[in-house]
C-alpha cells in the first residue's frame, strides 16, 4: 500500500507486461519488478489484485491458494 499518485485507469491493464513502465513514469526502472513478481505469484496458482486511484494511492493483494494436504 503506498499513498503515492496512482496507476491511471490505462496503464492498469498493462503494468504486469515485461518492460512496460507506464504513461506518467518518472522514476529510473526496467519495467521488470511487476511483471517478475506477477510471474512468481501465478506460478504458486495466485492471484496479485490492484486498486489504484490517482492522487490517492495504490493498494497491490497477493493472494495464493492454500496448499491441500
Amino acid at each position: 500500500m503506498d499513498n503515492g499518485k496512482g496507476i491511471a485507469e490505462e496503464d492498469m491493464k498493462k503494468i504486469f507486461n515485461r518492460y512496460y513502465r507506464g504513461t506518467d513514469t518518472t522514476k529510473e526502472g526496467s519495467g521488470l519488478g511487476l511483471a517478475i513478481a506477477n510471474d512468481i505469484v501465478k506460478a504458486h496458482n495466485g492471484k496479485i489484485n490492484i486498486e489504484s486511484q490517482l492522487e490517492k494511492g495504490t493498494v497491490f493483494t497477493i493472494v495464493l491458494r492454500e496448499l491441500e494436504e
